[in-house]
């Protein structure tokens, strides 16, 4: 409301006129004080209460009576936390300090209760200097204030369910290239504390270098499309375990009123423990289907060394046999050399197929691989040369139970393909032995074949060679895959084969320029395995008869042939159920059992137990096509041992006399 025109004071009254005036002024100031919504206190020069009004009344409870004329720290007013506070103000006011000062404090009430009071305080001082009066203006802001702490506390409540959930909330003012973030960058990226994060370009110190564009390239699709704001990255700093650190950030980008992008408001993610969970699925996927299919292969390759064992058994027996009725300088002989020579090649061929399928691990025993690669050192210098190789042998390796002549083969074969991966140029062959810990969690890109988590003695053979892409790493242990010129086919992937069948890892770490180092892990510790003794040809011969148990016609024959250059004579019998029938026949007279594992209807070990349910000691020999380990390494009982097809003569015969010579 506008103030009323001043009244027209006579010449003659002019003293009255004035005194008029001033109380006008004064009533006027009383009025204005009296009727606004703040609180309006004057202090004089000795800082004692000289107005209070009706706000001030309202909000602190004292009448005007109460407190006119009383200094400032003279009643329960000024809380006591502020009081030094209100002694330094006073004090710098005496002293002549016009500054004004604004502050937010907490006031009592009458009532003892607490008001928020934000002050506004200047200062009056006459021609002299002297202070004359100080008037503080002041609103109270408690429920400003209460809203305000609310807010506060949503606010984190909000930080706290985001950092539990591991997101980052942002506020990206695109004009102003600032942003606002719920929590520290560093603490959510895990990233170094050194680099500047405090606006939007700086902040991608904290992204993986390789992600940059991907960030930069999200935000401007949604700016320009308008469309949600989705992508992928990774962060600078990886995990404790150096997995790298994933985030997903979804936005919306805000437009001001003429259509231009102006904010983008955003949560990022921490999804590291999703993708590291994706991976592990994808790894046991993975491993579900290289099982399926090694198993697949498996049961392909026992099927096949099954029936083509059989078959060099049979050419294999028939060779010898036919060598013993020719006379003697027969130009015949030599033919039959080699039809024997060629049937051992044949069967290592098959050997090295069961490999690769992981179903050839007949002569596992407990061994230490330090000195079996020392051992080994001859038979490498010819596949190694003309290049040097070095050992670093450790002496505290864990045992393994493992195939040492297996080991040999894997030895063998990567020392040559290290050999050729030098090519004629200088560089060296390292072989390495040493313990190794495989932990828990999701093996790196290095592991070919990863191992399960355990302790390890590792076998390392590496070269300083051109080294091999990433994809060639992919593909080396695939059969026939070869990047020479001469591909010797299934040697890596024998090896491969070779240390899955063991249960252990194969782990490549090579790059074009560096060479490549290809490390075995084979699992410990094992307890002792007992061996199998080693076989004590006799010159004794045996009489009486022997039953021969095969599906296959011409090893039976062959079978029987070699049977009765030992004195036996053969009774042959086409399945289990016949070979059960002419036993009880010829119970008496029967005094060895050769039997074939694998065969249609009743299977080998089921006769075996038949059998013995009537002869407990009658020595047999269990033979099979077949090289899985569950038939290699059964424990079949006493007075039996394992012949592996295709077998020679001699082979069956030592076996023969040592058992029927431990029978006595």
């Amino acid at each position: 409301m506008p103030d009323s025109p001043a009244p027209t004071v006579p010449p003659d009254d002019a003293g009255a006129g004035a005194a008029r005036q001033l109380r006008l002024a004064h009533q006027k100031l009383t009025a204005h004080a009296e009727n606004t919504p703040l609180i309006v206190i004057e202090w004089d020069r000795d800082t004692r209460v000289s107005r209070w009004n009706a706000q001030a009344e309202r909000v602190f409870g004292w009448a005007a009576a109460e407190v006119l004329g009383k200094g400032l720290l003279e009643w329960k007013f000024v809380h006591e936390d502020n009081r030094d506070l209100a002694r330094q103000i006073t004090s710098d006011r005496q002293a002549g300090s016009a500054a004004r000062r604004v502050v937010v404090t907490p006031n009592y009430t009458k009532g003892g209760g607490l008001v928020w009071c934000e002050w506004y305080t200047s200062v009056m001082f006459d021609d002299a200097g002297h202070l004359v009066s100080t008037l503080s203006l002041a609103l109270d802001v408690t429920p400003y204030r209460a809203t305000a702490e609310e807010l506060e506390h949503s606010r984190a409540r909000l930080r706290a369910a985001l950092d539990g959930a591991k997101m980052l909330a942002w506020d990206m003012d695109l004009v102003a290239n600032t942003w606002e973030t719920t929590i520290d960058i560093s603490d959510f990226y895990g990233a170094p504390r050194g680099p500047d994060y405090s606006n939007p370009e700086l902040a991608l110190n904290a992204v993986h270098p390789d992600d940059v564009s991907l960030v930069t390239a999200g935000r401007q699709r949604a700016i320009e499309t308008g469309e949600p704001m989705r992508y992928e990255f990774r962060g600078r700093a990886p995990t404790a375990d150096g997995f790298p650190r994933w985030f997903s950030t979804r936005g919306q980008v805000l437009r001001d009123t003429t259509g231009r992008a102006a904010r983008i408001i955003a949560v990022t993610s921490d999804i590291t423990e999703f993708k590291r969970g994706e991976e592990q699925r994808e790894a046991l996927n993975r491993q579900l289907r290289d099982a399926a299919k090694w198993e697949s292969l498996g049961v392909l390759a026992g099927g096949v060394a099954h029936d083509f064992n059989n078959i060099l058994t049979v050419v294999l027996g028939s060779a010898n046999l036919a060598r013993r009725g020719l006379p003697a300088n027969s130009s015949a002989a030599a033919y039959l050399d080699q039809i024997e020579q060629s049937c051992r090649r044949a069967a290592e061929v098959c050997r090295q197929m069961l490999a690769y399928a992981g179903r050839n691990l007949g002569g596992a025993a407990r061994i230490d691989l330090t000195p079996l690669v020392r051992e080994s050192a001859p038979l490498l210098a010819g596949p190694a040369a003309p290049h040097n190789v070095r050992y670093e042998l450790a002496h505290d390796l864990p045992l393994t139970h493992a195939d040492s002549a297996q080991v040999r083969q894997v030895l063998v074969n990567l020392v040559t393909n290290a050999a050729e991966a030098l090519a004629g140029a200088s560089g060296e062959i390292v072989v390495r032995t040493y313990p190794a810990e495989v932990p828990a969690g999701v093996p790196d890109g290095t592991f070919h074949l990863a191992p399960p988590p355990g302790r390890y003695a590792c076998l390392a053979v590496g070269d300083t060679g051109p080294g091999v892409s990433a994809e060639v790493r992919g593909r080396m242990f695939d059969p026939f895959y070869s990047t020479k010129f001469t591909g010797r086919g299934l040697g890596l992937a024998a090896v491969l084969g070779i240390v899955r069948a063991h249960k252990g890892g194969i782990r490549v770490e090579s790059a074009p320029g560096v060479g490549t180092t290809v490390t075995m892990y084979w699992p410990g510790p094992v307890e002792q395995v007992a061996s199998v003794p080693a076989a004590n040809p006799s010159s004794s011969r045996t009489t009486n008869a022997a039953l021969v148990i095969d599906d296959e016609m011409f090893v039976r024959e062959v079978t029987a042939s070699t049977l009765e250059e030992l004195g036996f004579t053969a009774i042959l019998a086409a399945d289990g159920a016949s070979g059960v029938e002419q036993f009880h026949r010829n119970r008496d007279a029967i005094k060895v059992a050769v039997i074939d594992v694998m065969m249609p209807g009743v299977t080998g070990d089921q006769v075996l137990k038949t059998l013995r349910l009537f002869a407990p000691q009658l020595p047999a020999i269990l033979v099979s096509g077949f090289t899985d380990k569950r038939i290699v390494t059964a424990d079949f009982g006493a007075h039996t041992e394992f012949l592996q097809k295709p077998f020679h003569p001699e082979d069956l015969m030592n076996i023969v006399r040592r058992l029927t010579e431990e029978k006595g």
